[in-house]
């Protein structure tokens, strides 16, 4: 039923059975209530996540573009921006994105999972060309590696925002809820990479030796993932330590996810 009173005359006559709930378009739903089934689909978020990739991609070539010759010189630092930008985008706009949305009163492990493809699939064409050697060169491994870097941090971030929203939908009228759970994100996306920064410089570190601790955030664990390794006689390596690590990221939020989905489930039944 409609939240608003059916005044003859007005909006709320039969003609306009819904009139408190309308698109962007300003069209109502047919057959239903309102747009609660529409909420949390992926078609629109897919879009702009399309348009931001492209957007990575176009600074990547723009920072080629002022050189004289492409080198590996040029092509690596351009191509680590461009997968900065990708992380920055899954990990802080996505979940700024849902955080502020209103969601349905239906499954969110559901709706975060297809998040997760719609993050996932598409950036495979942002990092997997890297290892041409017009662009980063860099090996398969390592490309590889970083895949699973961005697939284990996908499936946490989706563990989390399943947990967030949940939480958060209970309590529509309040913005607390939303701006802890957002806070507690971007001190997990931003944490390592500042104590790195107050902490030992790069430079003293052996790049024979993974810096395993890095990966504890998306956005520093691109940069151990590919960080130069030339006097191993490769241009980045990845490391089993690193992978073991990455396998335990996605095993959490995978674990989150499971929780998340209990809790639904154990919510139902209690509303039945």
């Amino acid at each position: 039923m409609s939240e608003f009173p059916h005044i003859p005359g007005q909006a709320g006559h039969k003609e306009d059975p819904y009139p408190g709930d309308r698109d962007i378009f300003g069209n109502t739903p047919r057959n239903a209530p309102d747009w609660s089934h529409r909420r949390g689909e992926p078609r629109v978020f897919a879009l702009f996540w399309m348009i931001y990739l492209m957007g990575a991609t176009a600074v990547m070539f723009s920072g080629m573009s002022r050189a004289h010759a492409i080198s590996t010189e040029i092509t690596r630092p351009a191509a680590r921006m461009m997968i900065l930008l990708c992380v920055i985008g899954i990990a802080v706009f996505w979940p700024m994105v849902r955080l502020a949305q209103h969601h349905p009163p239906r499954s969110h492990v559901k709706f975060m999972l297809r998040d997760a493809l719609v993050l996932f699939v598409p950036l495979q064409a942002a990092i997997w060309p890297q290892i041409s050697p017009v662009l980063a060169h860099w090996p398969l491994a390592v490309v590889g590696g970083l895949s699973l870097h961005f697939a284990a941090w996908i499936l946490l971030l989706a563990g989390v925002l399943s947990v967030a929203v949940g939480s958060v939908a209970r309590a529509q009228e309040s913005t607390m809820p939303r701006a802890i759970w957002m806070s507690v994100i971007l001190l997990v996306v931003f944490a390592v990479p500042i104590l790195a920064v107050i902490g030992t410089p790069v430079q003293t570190t052996d790049v024979d030796t993974p810096r395993v601790d890095w990966l504890l955030s998306p956005v520093a664990g691109i940069y151990e993932i590919l960080r130069d390794r030339d006097q191993l006689g490769v241009s980045a390596k990845v490391f089993s330590q690193q992978i073991r690590m990455l396998i335990a990221i996605g095993c959490v939020g995978l674990a989150l996810l499971l929780i998340a989905r209990a809790i639904e489930v154990a919510r139902e039944r209690v509303a039945a």
